[in-house]
């Protein structure tokens, strides 16, 4: 619709332009002397008229590439949509073949509008992640996000680093892959490791039967 109207307007300038142009030669034809100086007026006011078709047509341009980028705006945040919001985590470490597998735990990620990413891991006491996540099309997006580690004592004693890929497979879950990277606090390599995930969305439940009647205060 919008790049049919867009036609219509060039075709509009185009035949604006050309009455225009048609008009000067006929005040021209009509004229009993014209002499050269009206002669180079009108060619120049002809030159003028073309170009400011040349102009119109380049802000023509310029609106059909506004409109394909808000397209693809719109189209990029209805995705987006798909992963806001809050999400428990399965994780399930991969190991190499013969080694036992550790067991699966849970995370938790909250999504939100404009990229912020927070998560918590529940292997950690008081885990706070923060980070960053991205659409990278289709239905897939990634994150990354940094994590700042204790001892029991509080002492700080490094960092972990998590990068995830992932696909929504619906409105509510999505699967994908992971690696955690540790570092001590000198910075050096602990360990990176990969793992498999899988999310489901935190849904929004009612109130408990016994809590329905109750009166907020006014």
């Amino acid at each position: 619709m919008q790049k049919q109207k867009l036609i219509k307007v060039r075709m509009v300038i185009t035949t604006i332009a050309l009455i225009g142009m048609m008009s000067i030669a006929a005040a021209s034809a009509r004229a009993q002397k014209p002499g050269e100086a009206q002669a180079a007026v009108q060619s120049i006011n002809a030159i003028s008229q073309i170009q400011d078709v040349d102009q119109l047509e380049k802000r023509i341009q310029r609106l059909e590439l506004l409109e394909r980028q808000r397209r693809a705006e719109e189209a990029h945040d209805k995705q987006a949509e798909y992963l806001e919001g809050s999400w428990a985590v399965t994780v399930t470490p991969v190991v190499p073949p013969g080694v036992p597998q550790p067991p699966s735990f849970q995370a938790f990620a909250t999504i939100s509008h404009g990229g912020a990413f927070y998560g918590s891991d529940r292997t950690r006491p008081f885990s706070k992640q923060q980070g960053n996540w991205e659409y990278t099309g289709g239905n897939g997006f990634a994150w990354t996000l940094t994590e700042d580690l204790f001892d029991i004592a509080g002492n700080f004693v490094g960092t972990i680093k998590v990068r995830a890929k992932v696909t929504v497979i619906g409105n509510g879950e999505f699967i994908g892959v992971s690696n955690g990277e540790q570092r001590d606090v000198a910075g050096n390599l602990v360990f990176n490791r990969c793992a498999t995930i899988r999310g489901a969305r935190i849904p929004i439940e009612p109130l408990s039967p016994q809590c329905q009647s109750i009166v907020p205060p006014q």
